[in-house]
């Protein structure tokens, strides 16, 4: 976890935050929902719900993608910006929204069975089949 103030924005601007406190290094989930909601895996770091300020959010939409998650989305360019499991106090947001430098790392590979055959994992970086506990 690594302390941090950043900003992020989706494509086209219509939505905008800031982001404070503590970061979680960024994991890699290869599961078929994020396949499909972002046409490859996704890279999410995850920060507290609170430490979240929206400077602009009139095109973020809701989609519940499962029984205990939703996802957030811009509906003006389709950015796919938030997994959020309903009830966590934790949020998590895709990593390539926020401006450079984020001083993050890619920690893990979750979902890794999920994981499509054009590409291949960084194998210094450890995967899973499922969430570690």
């Amino acid at each position: 976890m690594k302390k941090l103030s950043l900003k992020a924005s989706c494509l086209c601007g219509g939505i905008k935050l800031k982001t404070q406190g503590y970061h979680r290094n960024v994991q890699n989930c290869h599961c078929i929902q994020c396949l499909k909601t972002h046409g490859h895996h996704a890279a999410y770091t995850n920060v507290e719900e609170r430490n979240v300020k929206f400077l602009k959010k009139r095109t973020l939409k809701w989609f519940k993608s499962s029984k205990r998650a939703k996802r957030g989305f811009c509906s003006k360019c389709g950015a796919s910006l938030f997994f959020k499991v309903i009830g966590a106090k934790n949020i998590s947001i895709a990593a390539g929204m926020f401006n450079s430098p984020v001083k993050l790392k890619t920690t893990m590979n979750i979902f890794v069975k999920g994981k499509s055959d054009y590409y291949k994992l960084d194998s210094r970086v450890p995967k899973f089949n499922r969430y570690p506990k």
